[in-house]
């Protein structure tokens, strides 16, 4: 299937699925007249990408994981440990991000003291 076909069976746009191609996620074989071809299989593999971009996976993770879907040897346990640590570090985050925004609370009120005692 060439990569307009891909893009519409996946939902994934033509210039992503050139990057995963250009990142060597995805395998397409060049025609003579320069088209992408793609096998029925690649379906698959870009769905998975695409779900793990969503899930906010990087390249470089998707790159490790990838070759083991593809060889069918990557369990459901495999991605629900990957999961895991990602909640766990969206959690960190948020942590950091509540202890920032308190901060910043505390300045807000720090400079309308300051304010006050101008008046």
């Amino acid at each position: 299937m060439r990569i307009s076909e891909l893009s519409a069976k996946t939902q994934v746009s033509v210039h992503r699925l050139r990057r995963y191609e250009a990142d060597g996620l995805i395998d397409g074989q060049r025609l003579p007249n320069g088209y992408r071809v793609y096998d029925e299989k690649t379906v698959k593999h870009v769905i998975f990408i695409a779900m793990s971009r969503e899930m906010g996976f990087s390249l470089p993770f998707i790159a490790e994981y990838l070759p083991r879907f593809k060889a069918g040897k990557l369990s459901a346990q495999d991605m629900i440990d990957a999961i895991l640590v990602r909640v766990a570090e969206i959690d960190q985050r948020m942590t950091e991000q509540q202890a920032l925004r308190k901060k910043l609370m505390d300045h807000i009120e720090w400079f309308k003291t300051q304010a006050r005692r101008k008046q």
